[in-house]
């Protein structure tokens, strides 16, 4: 009889015993798995083609972008006199992409991107780069209703857009007045416009551009403007038939007669920021 018992309790100990070496055994495997997680080695160019191919190997079409989009968004950032402009991430047709970053260099993904991405994962790095963008979108917000007030220095009276013809030759023109409000004369001022329709999501033209006064903006002057747009967009042929175009122009910074600029904030930097975390998620 106790014999048997003894059998018994020696079994039991046995099959706990296999258990923990089971528990134990699957542990290594998934810690395993996270340790080997491939990461990007930019040592040199050879080694980072093969490490990027091991790692695009693992992930989805959705992560494969994601990282992509990172990455050049390192690249960009990490060049000299870097400055996210609105063109750096933003195609033409308006979709997220580096039109800049070229990845295929071997001298900038080296030189620029290999100390920052040297061995991490791209979970890693997709993280990183939006904890790194949530911080400076934050720290940029905060920031902005100061800038607000600042900015309301100048103002901008009816902006309207319309086709003109000089002999036969017909040309879309932006007009709009400009008043300095302000105590201290202007030398240039920096304009967003959007032109867009009523219940319509996607503008028709968005345009950055600067103007310059010969002797300054004096304060309580104003002056009307006349612009030639640039961009294909506002040259499109359909747009002279638009009868209910909206035009909005507003100031996002000026530079007075000091050569001092009001609005520490970078807006349309902030704007291409908020696209990139969005894209990232």
């Amino acid at each position: 009889m106790k014999s048997a018992c003894w059998r018994c309790l020696q079994g039991s100990q046995a099959g706990k015993t296999m258990k923990r070496l089971g528990l134990t055994i699957l542990c290594c495997f998934l810690l395993s798995g996270c340790i080997t997680d491939p990461v990007f080695d930019t040592s040199n160019w050879t080694a980072y083609q093969k490490s990027l191919a091991a790692i695009k190997a693992k992930l989805s079409n959705d992560d494969l972008r994601r990282l992509e989009i990172a990455l050049r968004y390192l690249l960009m950032e990490s060049m000299p006199g870097f400055k996210i402009d609105g063109q750096v991430l933003e195609a033409s047709n308006g979709s997220l992409e580096a039109a800049r970053g070229n990845l295929s260099n071997s001298y900038l993904v080296l030189a620029r991107l290999g100390p920052r991405i040297n061995g991490s994962s791209a979970a890693a790095i997709i993280q990183n780069v939006s904890i790194k963008l949530d911080a400076e979108i934050a720290d940029t917000e905060a920031r902005l209703p100061n800038v607000e007030g600042v900015l309301g220095s100048v103002e901008v009276d009816s902006p309207r857009y319309y086709w003109r013809r000089s002999g036969r030759l017909e040309q879309p023109v932006i007009e709009l007045t400009i008043r300095n409000v302000g105590k201290s004369a202007i030398s240039r001022v920096y304009f967003s416009s959007v032109l867009t329709s009523p219940n319509r999501t996607i503008p028709w033209a968005r345009q950055e551009f600067v103007q310059t006064f010969t002797g300054g903006l004096e304060p309580r002057e104003k002056q009307q403007l006349t612009i030639q747009p640039t961009y294909a967009a506002w040259n499109d042929p359909q747009l002279k038939y638009l009868s209910d175009a909206e035009l909005k122009v507003v100031v996002t910074n000026y530079i007075d007669a000091n050569e001092q600029s009001a609005n520490a904030v970078d807006t349309g930097s902030l704007d291409m920021k908020r696209k990139v975390r969005a894209a990232l998620r």
